[in-house]
């Protein structure tokens, strides 16, 4: 079962026990996926949920006197895709004229509140909608419809929720989408998927933390790796001195850091400046260490460059 499938499943449940509510659950519906017939009257709405079709005759049966039809048709497909088409005939006139279908809105959306505006994003999402597992690489979740004026004025709706809801164009229909997870997860809550919601959260707090996890652990690994290097370069300037440059020349606390860097070869900078302070030093700063290893390493490029 897709994580779409999941979260339309437990939007199923959901109850507003408002007229106002259901009924602009429905035109979103209708408005976003549905088709209106003329000769004769009627309002179908076709999906590939039979829930979500369930759904929609019970919310009309609930305020309309109505006759229905719950058709099924397979699409001759690899999958064999099946379609379920709702149908109304007789009363669909009482639909058009109550939702203003052949106008531009409905009194119900005109003076759309918040849980309205939560019924209609959540009739959008239930016909044309769809969202990614929280799991994947990317966080998707978007909404299609070949009406360019419901596509724009769910965006308004969205965006009254600050989830920065987005419109591209794909192929014959436009696309209304948000990428960012806390934007889905603010989304789910709105339209009423709260035990999803949930879980997506659950899923996206795992994931930060694995994520968090790995990026340590790839910090601490290129940290040593850092360190092996620098260690390696002392070390040669180190080995360098000792075969060709007079060691009484050089100052103790020069002297002092070659010893510990050749006792310690694999230790970082803090740790061998734990021995020094614990042995020898206990004053010495990290900046004074590097800077001394520095100036071994200068002493050992200019005799290198004047015994050339």
């Amino acid at each position: 079962m897709s994580f779409s499938l999941d979260v339309k499943t437990d939007l199923l449940n959901y109850n507003s026990n408002d007229e106002i509510t259901d009924k602009l659950e429905i035109e979103s519906m209708i408005r976003v996926s549905g088709e209106i017939g003329i000769l004769p009257v009627k309002l179908s709405l076709t999906c590939n949920n039979s829930g979500i079709i369930r759904r929609f005759l019970s919310l009309i049966k609930k305020y309309y006197k109505v006759e229905t039809k719950l058709l099924k048709r397979i699409i001759d497909r690899f999958d064999s895709h099946t379609n379920y088409t709702a149908e109304i005939t007789d009363g669909a006139d009482i639909i058009i004229s109550d939702l203003n279908l052949f106008g531009d809105a409905s009194k119900y959306k005109r003076e759309i509140e918040v849980a309205g505006m939560n019924a209609y994003i959540r009739g959008a999402f239930l016909v044309r909608g769809s969202v990614n597992d929280p799991n994947a690489r990317s966080a998707h979740l978007e909404i299609s419809s070949t009406s360019e004026e419901e596509i724009l004025f769910i965006q308004r709706l969205m965006n009254e929720f600050d989830l920065n809801a987005r419109i591209t164009k794909r192929k014959t229909y436009l696309v209304l989408y948000i990428k960012a997870r806390d934007a889905i997860t603010d989304f789910l809550y709105h339209i009423g998927c709260k035990k999803i919601m949930e879980s997506y959260q659950d899923a996206i707090i795992t994931k930060a933390a694995k994520t968090n996890a790995k990026r340590s652990v790839n910090l601490t690994l290129a940290n040593q790796d850092k360190t092996n290097a620098s260690a390696k370069e002392q070390l040669k300037y180190i080995e360098y001195l000792e075969f060709n440059y007079p060691l009484q020349n050089l100052d103790s606390k020069l002297l002092m850091v070659m010893k510990v860097r050749k006792e310690y070869p694999d230790y970082s900078l803090m740790d061998l400046l734990e021995i020094i302070h614990q042995e020898y030093d206990p004053k010495l700063t990290k900046s004074g260490l590097n800077h001394r290893f520095r100036k071994l390493k200068e002493i050992a490029l200019e005799h290198k460059r004047q015994d050339n």
